[in-house]
Formats: structure tokens, sequence, C-alpha cells
């Protein structure tokens, strides 16, 4: 009985040294099996972001003060207007008129030599609910507004004014035309690059109105 227990272990470990032989190295029933793992290669193209385009705001928008234009410039501060012609201006500030609260006969020449021509309805008064500035010039327009001829007829290279009213009036000069802005007391001032205007005219088209108040016409041969 042993010596046959002896013949099976015998035969078992020579055939467990066989199969071991007859197996490639690298094939153990025990070792895991390696699964390859792919590499992801990542092949999106980035999509560049594009440039912005600043666009300069047009000159007007620059500040709310001045208008810049090619032919001409609008500022809307008296002070500003002053430094930026850097001259002393003439001025027709309406204290050599009498303040009648008359109707004044167009033409008429101011006291210090400003004719105004037309069709309106043209007063020289002195109300401080107006323009607390004296003697100021008031009126209505019927249509065809107020002409504002400077001195001697000759040309200004800038000009400016007080004004208020309670409706929009216009301002030409050179076929060129400027909004008044209503409601409040305000200055209005141009400097010209060319083309200096001799006159220059004021208007409204609303067919009510309370009227336009002018003063201190400053101007600069």
């Amino acid at each position: 009985m042993l010596l046959t227990m002896l013949v099976i272990l015998l035969a078992a470990g020579c055939l467990s040294i066989l199969f071991s032989l007859l197996l490639p190295t690298s094939a153990s029933i025990l070792a895991p099996t390696s699964t390859p793992t792919p590499i992801a290669t990542n092949t999106t193209t980035a999509t560049p972001t594009p440039t912005q385009t600043i666009t300069p705001l047009p000159p007007e928008l620059v500040t709310p003060n001045v208008t810049q234009f090619s032919t001409y410039t609008v500022i809307w501060s008296r002070d500003l207007w002053e430094n930026t012609t850097g001259k002393q201006s003439l001025i027709e500030d309406f204290e050599k008129d009498p303040n009648t609260y008359g109707e004044l006969v167009l033409p008429y020449m101011t006291g210090n030599g400003l004719l105004l021509n037309g069709k309106s309805l043209v007063q020289m008064l002195n109300d401080t609910s107006l323009l607390q500035s004296g003697n100021l010039l008031h009126f209505r327009d019927p249509g065809q507004g107020l002409t504002f001829i400077f001195p001697g007829n000759q040309a200004a290279r800038a000009f400016g004014f007080d004004y208020t009213s309670l409706e929009t009036w216009r301002l030409t000069f050179n076929n060129l035309e400027i909004i008044l802005p209503e409601g409040r007391s305000s200055f209005v001032g141009i400097i010209v690059q060319e083309g200096f205007p001799k006159e220059f005219n004021l208007f409204c088209l609303q067919a009510a109105q309370g009227g336009l108040s002018v003063d201190n016409i400053s101007y600069i041969p």
C-alpha cells in the first residue's frame, strides 16, 4: 500500500515538472491578464477668440460741453468757450438800450452797434425771472426768425450768448443749424475754423411759444 502511494506521488511530480516545462514563462495560470489601456489623444483644435475692434467715440460724444465738427466747434459753457478762444471778446449786453418793454421797430441797432433785423416781435426787458443779467433781449418768432448782424458788418471767428426758453429754438449760420435745448438757462458758443460769418439767426418752429431771451452776445472779429 505504501509502495503504491509513493508511485502515485512520483508520477504526479513528474507530470507537474513536464507541464511546467511545456508552458511559456509568461503564461502563468495565476497571473492576471494584462489589458492594454488606450491612450486618449486630444485632437480638439482650440478656436481662437476673435479680437474685438474698439470703435472710437464720435468727437461730439467725447464731452457733454463740447461738440466738434469739421469746420466749427460748439461749446456749451461760457468759461470753457472763453478759455478755448484765448482772446478778449467784444460784448453786447444791452445795457445801453432802454428797457421800455415796448416792441422794437426792426431793423434796430443796439447801443453797441449790433443790428437786429427780421419780422420777430422783439422787446428789451429787465426780468430776473428770465435771465439774471440786467437788460436782455426777448422775442417771439412768427416763422422767419431774428437775424443778428455783427457791428460794422464784420465777420466773427467766434461768438456766443446766454439764453433761456421754454421751447426748442434753432441757431443758424453759414447754412448750418444748431439746436438750442428748451427749459434751462444756458450758454452756447461757436468757434469757426473757416467761412467766418457776419451774422447768425435764431428761429423757432413752434406756433405757440413763450419766446427766447438772449443776453451778453460775445464775439471775436
